[in-house]
């Protein structure tokens, strides 16, 4: 019985924690049509986002400026602790274009 939650805990320990993120503003620019989202997790935690949150939020942003729509244009994470081999907190900023016609 206890070889079971020594196991069991060792899994749970390797297997990490999920964690959801919430979306935040990062970085815009209304002239440009791009806005920047990002979330922030720590080494062994499992982000979780909500992807059509991010969408939304940047479409919402890009209708405002008086654009259509927007889609994703790409990603990028950075270790903010530390090395890339190493790190104990990363910063993911995606970014978003804004689409004077909609998107099909």
């Amino acid at each position: 019985m206890i070889r079971s939650w020594v196991f069991l805990l060792a899994t749970a320990g390797i297997a990490g924690c999920t964690t959801y993120k919430l979306w935040t503003e990062y970085g815009e620019d209304s002239q440009a049509g791009t806005l920047q989202l990002s979330y922030e997790y720590r080494k062994f935690e499992n982000p979780q986002v909500d992807e059509r949150a991010g969408i939304e939020t940047a479409r919402e942003r890009c209708r405002d400026w008086g654009y259509r729509d927007a889609q994703r244009k790409g990603e990028d994470r950075q270790c903010k602790d530390g090395i890339d081999s190493d790190c104990s907190k990363w910063l993911v900023i995606r970014e978003y274009r804004c689409l004077r016609e909609p998107v099909r």
